[in-house]
């Protein structure tokens, strides 16, 4: 007989031993096991294990190991030739394509929503799409296909990143440089650790008289504010978070505007973009419970008092602080700083399409992902290994169990749609 809770009389998740995910009511222990797995799906195996391949690969990224195979694929990788990955959250796809591995005959291809088979699989490493292109390699050269599979940038490239204000990084032998969607070099050679373009910018690690700092540069390979700063961010609504070299032991944050101007004074320990019209900052004080969110004055809007704060997704960002109980966890808060979802959670993910990827906080080992509505509701059960945002078109990655090798696409129904034996080491 399946546990209901006493009070709301809603089915108990099985990983629930502290509380009713859906009322947040106390239940008594569970000792159980857990079990991956639920009624929304049933696992096939594949029917052979092929041996992996190497694959290319900001302070949230809690992804475990094993994702880090598929996880490579939607996200920009050009790590070994310091070209940064966008990061937490940014899974940027052409809404109805997603790159998916074929264990049957070792290649990678795209599906869309329906988990239907669009592009073939035909190729050895892929990039997710952006701007309507995606990097795919056959061997060890690359190249672009478009949504219909066709190669519409020949392979002859070393790397290749995602499109990104039009541009793309690229290495060809010991260079980097960007192309357009073309194909044509367009900045050549680039300077060393290029990043992708955002709002005209890519930030890049040149020279400043003995050392190397980081600077910006525009689309013509013009270099826009001079290489000065540490550490340099992706600009966001305007403004980007760069630090200060070190004085002492201390490297200061702050923000500056497309021109290089200070808008907010370097004067906080870390700065995350800004989402919303706030940026999470890292105050300096002695507490543990130092990071809050300011404006684009640098005045706070939402005061410190949170042990770590990510940037507003869909109005929602996900903070780390201790309750009333003393209960210390992840929960979420709106705009105002109003805490709408309790701290119950050992780790979340950013709010996309109304849903967030969640770890509930329900026992001792028991670190499954599930996810939640804007109410808090634990929608889809947890039940997985690991569970990345939904893409714009719909669909979400999540490792259905603890070795990561099962992988697979849910709908927001919690279904899945199309799932795979993943590449293993």
């Amino acid at each position: 007989m399946t546990a209901r809770c006493a009070t709301c009389r809603s089915r108990v998740a099985r990983n629930a031993k502290v509380w009713c995910f859906n009322c947040g009511a106390p239940l008594l222990p569970d000792s159980s096991l857990w079990d991956l797995g639920g009624p929304r799906y049933r696992p096939t195996k594949s029917r052979r294990r092929r041996p992996a391949e190497p694959e290319s690969s900001r302070r949230h990224a809690t992804w475990p190991p094993a994702l880090a195979v598929v996880l490579v694929v939607v996200a920009v990788t050009l790590t070994a030739i310091a070209v940064s990955t966008l990061g937490e959250g940014a899974f940027v796809h052409t809404p109805d394509l997603y790159p998916i591995y074929r264990p049957d005959v070792g290649r990678y291809g795209f599906v869309d929503r329906d988990g239907s088979m669009v592009v073939q699989p035909r190729f050895t490493r892929v990039q997710s799409f952006s701007e309507g292109l995606a990097a795919v390699a056959d061997g060890n050269v690359w190249g672009y296909i478009d949504t219909r599979g066709q190669m519409v940038i020949p392979a002859w490239l070393d790397e290749a990143a995602d499109f990104s204000g039009g541009l793309a990084a690229v290495k060809v032998g010991r260079g980097l440089g960007y192309i357009d969607q073309t194909g044509r070099l367009v900045i050549w050679p680039a300077p060393a650790g290029a990043q992708p373009f955002s709002e005209g910018l890519a930030a890049v690690l040149a020279s400043a008289g003995p050392t190397y700092l980081w600077g910006y540069m525009g689309q013509t390979g013009e270099i826009v504010i001079e290489p000065q700063y540490e550490w340099a961010g992706a600009f966001s609504e305007g403004l980007a978070a760069v630090a200060l070299p070190k004085v002492g032991e201390a490297s200061k944050t702050g923000y500056i505007d497309r021109t290089g101007a200070w808008v907010i004074p370097p004067r906080f320990v870390a700065g995350e973009p800004f989402s919303g019209g706030l940026a999470a900052v890292w105050t300096d004080s002695e507490g543990i419970e130092d990071w809050g969110y300011v404006d684009s004055s640098g005045a706070f809007a939402i005061e410190p008092r949170f042990w770590d704060a990510r940037s507003f997704s869909e109005g929602l960002a996900s903070v780390k602080l201790r309750d009333e109980s003393g209960y210390v966890g992840y929960g979420f808060i709106d705009e105002s700083g109003t805490l709408v979802i309790p701290p119950r959670y050992w780790d979340t993910g950013p709010f996309s399409k109304g849903l967030a990827a969640v770890q509930p906080k329900a026992g001792a080992g028991d670190y499954r992902w599930g996810y939640v509505d804007r109410e808090g509701r634990l929608v889809i059960p947890a039940q997985f290994a690991a569970a990345g945002p939904f893409l714009p078109g719909g669909l979400a990655l999540v490792e259905l169990n603890k070795a990561g090798t099962e992988q697979a696409y849910i709908n927001k129904a919690g279904f899945v749609i199309r799932q795979w034996e993943a590449l293993t080491d």
